[in-house]
């Protein structure tokens, strides 16, 4: 079956997490969308040009972001025509969402899940000619340069009986994130693919877990490749990577995922590190989410409760200068930070801390960071990376996990230069 996973307008909503990353590209529990559509069939991305540009010009190698590049498309396997399934990528890829989707394939009946003004998934039919109305519209929605919502509103189609969880605001990030960690892991665990090899420790083939690792409460998932380091404690549910290896003497925390090749230590807790990212040493890391190519410097720590025990507020900027105030509803809220950002030692970032992507931050960071900002060295009021130079370190840093930077790694930094938010002095 085909699968497309489509961006609507409201990705915007989502902030700096996806600007260098496709929303459905986002780990939530100890998957991104696409990785869990996949079990459903061949999934193809209708993301936004720059992300596209990068998809297409990967050659094979991971994306920077670490997902897999799109599968080849899969003809229809009857002259009676198949079913297409179009998701959008603010979807969250929870076991409860996947299974009404499957339930929606199931049926096979041609419709819509519309929420919030927006359509969440579609059943398509397509003919084996390739021809249809059903059939142009997931052409020009792989093509690009148009709304996907409108164009699939056009098709007039029925409502669709299915309730589907999506993300809105880059808090939502966070919520979604642990409401799914125990279902993701659940679901993991269900293939059979992992020994267990103390209570609670689910481990694949070509993972290590020291002995003097503590598991006070499971399920903990380790993929292969990883490497857990002595007298670690573990406090389920967790999820770490392929590849990931995490220090001696860390303490990871309810909610916490790892990704690909990351290297943590210290103490993380309700936490998402996307592949590819640091947080090697002592630290607090909290209620937070993590982009690729991250670096936290040694005693980073970010407050994820108020003083207050309340309610946490986000203040967003406007352009007269004011900010609007969103009461997030969460007790709990530490840091978003986007892709390649990096933190000086001792930094101190505040609950609801946004960063954008390509950032550099020492000291007490304040709550608002634009991408490209530089705030060590660079005066009281900061300066702004250049493209060349994040490109550079980009370089090294992918070096050292075995990756060779290529052009279309600094195409995709110079388009998020482009959209990145100017240094505000």
């Amino acid at each position: 079956m085909n699968v497309v996973v489509f961006e609507d307008a409201a990705v915007a909503q989502l902030g700096d997490l996806v600007v260098a990353r496709p929303a459905c590209d986002l780990t939530l529990g100890s998957h991104t969308l696409v990785e869990a559509l996949g079990h459903l069939g061949h999934v193809r991305r209708a993301v936004r040009p720059h992300l596209a540009a990068h998809l297409a010009g990967l050659g094979g190698r991971l994306a920077v972001w670490g997902g897999a590049a799109d599968a080849g498309w899969q003809p229809p396997a009857s002259r009676h025509g198949a079913v297409a399934l179009l998701v959008n990528a603010r979807v969250v890829p929870s076991r409860e969402n996947l299974v009404s989707l499957r339930g929606l394939v199931e049926a096979g009946h041609r419709g819509a899940v519309r929420q919030a003004g927006s359509i969440a998934a579609a059943v398509l039919h397509l003919d084996a000619d390739g021809g249809g109305p059903d059939h142009a519209i997931v052409e020009r929605l792989l093509a690009g340069g148009e709304d996907p919502v409108a164009a699939i509103e056009s098709l007039v189609l029925p409502d669709a009986a299915a309730e589907l969880a999506v993300i809105a605001a880059p808090h939502d990030i966070i919520t979604a994130h642990e409401r799914a960690i125990a279902g993701s892991l659940a679901v993991r665990i269900d293939s059979g693919a992992y020994q267990e090899l103390r209570p609670g420790l689910f481990v694949a083939a070509g993972g290590h877990v020291a002995d003097p690792v503590v598991v006070r409460s499971g399920p903990v998932v380790v993929e292969a490749g990883a490497e857990i380091g002595p007298f670690v404690c573990l406090d389920g549910p967790i999820w770490i990577g392929p590849g990931a290896r995490v220090n001696p003497h860390a303490w990871l925390r309810a909610g916490t995922a790892v990704g690909r090749s990351c290297r943590v230590g210290g103490e993380i807790e309700a936490s998402v590190l996307e592949p590819f990212s640091n947080k090697a040493h002592e630290g607090f890391l909290g209620h937070s989410h993590l982009g690729s190519w991250v670096n936290l410097g040694a005693g980073t720590i970010t407050s994820n409760l108020k003083t207050s025990y309340g309610s946490i507020r986000l203040h967003e900027p406007r352009c007269d200068g004011g900010a609007d105030v969103i009461d997030t509803g969460r007790q709990f809220l530490g840091a978003v930070i986007a892709d390649f950002t990096k933190t000086a030692i001792h930094t101190s970032l505040p609950c609801g801390c946004r960063i954008g992507p390509a950032a550099t931050v020492g000291g007490n960071v304040p709550e608002v960071v634009p991408g490209f900002s530089t705030m060590i060295g660079g005066g009281p009021s900061g300066s702004r990376a250049t493209v060349e130079q994040v490109t550079t370190v980009l370089g090294r840093m992918m070096a050292r996990r075995g990756l060779e930077l290529l052009p279309v790694d600094r195409d995709l930094v110079q388009a998020v230069a482009g959209l990145a938010v100017p240094t505000v002095g």
